[in-house]
């Protein structure tokens, strides 16, 4: 890994999760939201973005990763209510929220927080959100069309997984969009492959 590569740890879809979340984009591109869909790789929940880092904050942020899932055991999360960041007056990001395993999730980045923070990374700023990105909105005449298809699948329930690992990724930026590469996967407790 060379030097500067970003950094984040998050929280892969299996592949019945993953379809799921592909086919509601579908769902909601067909009902008129016309925006810039994120590609199937990069749909994951970032628990924590760290940025670009040395190989050897990379080795601390999997020191951390470990140290902060040590305690915890698998979950379930489950997917329903669309929104949009920073509102839906003014979409700019639509995603889909957790509504089971939220606080589990969220206490998982806290974790992930703390030990960061022992291993002297900076602290994030912004309190963690559950949710997965689906689409950024770039074009403001395109606001009304995202509104109309999102109150159509508002309380929409797009399925459920199983959280039994977290994931430190490298994200590369290239001229077609973020390529990323696991780094290295972090079992939950009592959860073996």
């Amino acid at each position: 890994m060379s030097e500067g590569h970003r950094i984040f740890i998050a929280v892969e879809l299996d592949s019945t999760l993953h379809q799921a979340v592909i086919d509601l984009q579908h769902q909601l591109e067909a009902a008129g939201a016309r925006v810039r869909w994120n590609k199937p790789a990069q749909l994951h929940f970032t628990l924590r973005f760290i940025g670009a880092v040395t190989p050897a904050q990379v080795a601390l942020v999997k020191v951390a990763t470990r140290e902060a899932v040590n305690e915890v055991t698998p979950f379930t999360i489950a997917l329903r209510q669309l929104g949009a960041f920073p509102s839906l007056h003014r979409p700019q990001i639509l995603w889909v929220g957790v509504e089971d395993g939220a606080a589990e999730l969220q206490a998982l980045a806290a974790k992930l927080e703390t030990q960061l923070a022992h291993h002297r990374f900076p602290p994030e700023e912004r309190p963690f959100r559950p949710h997965l990105t689906l689409a950024r909105i770039r074009d403001e005449r395109q606001w009304g069309d995202v509104v109309r298809a999102l109150t159509q699948f508002r309380d929409f329930g797009v399925g459920s997984q199983r959280v039994q690992a977290v994931t430190v990724m490298e994200s590369e930026l290239t001229p077609r969009g973020p390529v990323y590469t696991r780094v290295e996967e972090v079992s939950l407790q009592g959860y073996e492959k």
